[in-house]
């Protein structure tokens, strides 16, 4: 009998840990590195990491917050309460993006028009992997800057 219950305990242990290995978080996760505007309507990212450049190029996987205003107003997507959506993300009619290196690590963010000056805003990102991960639904990262 308890040579049974042994075997059924490590049988139990042996089971969450390849449940909890199975739906384990990818360690490969770029987070975002840094982030600086570079001219009125651009800002330079960096992730710590290569990245997947289909999933650092989509204006789907990136928000602007205004941390000021309640209604999102100029390059924003989101007022400062607001949560992210797929409904209020970056579009190509807002935004394009271009990786600059060829590890595919920085990316520049064109905006359709300028950064409002002295405006504070928060970037986040979110759903990149590196290359070859499979899809991730978490973030990667967010940084508040403010319009130059």
């Amino acid at each position: 009998m308890v040579g049974i219950k042994k075997v059924i305990g490590l049988m139990a242990v042996m089971f969450v840990l390849a449940s909890t290995s199975a739906h384990a978080a990818p360690q490969t996760i770029p987070m975002l590195q840094s982030a600086a505007q570079l001219s009125p309507n651009q800002l330079q990212i960096t992730y710590d990491r290569t990245v997947d450049e289909a999933k650092g190029v989509n204006p789907t996987n990136y928000w602007v917050q205004s941390t000021t205003e309640a209604m999102p107003s100029g390059i924003a997507t989101l007022g400062k309460n607001d949560t992210v959506g797929p409904q209020n993300a970056l579009t190509s009619s807002k935004v394009t993006i271009r990786p600059v290196d060829a590890q595919n690590k920085s990316f520049i963010l064109t905006f359709m028009q300028p950064i409002t000056k002295g405006m504070s805003y928060k970037l986040i990102i979110c759903y990149v992997t590196v290359p070859g991960d499979p899809p991730y639904s978490g973030d990667n990262g967010s940084a508040v800057f403010v319009g130059q």
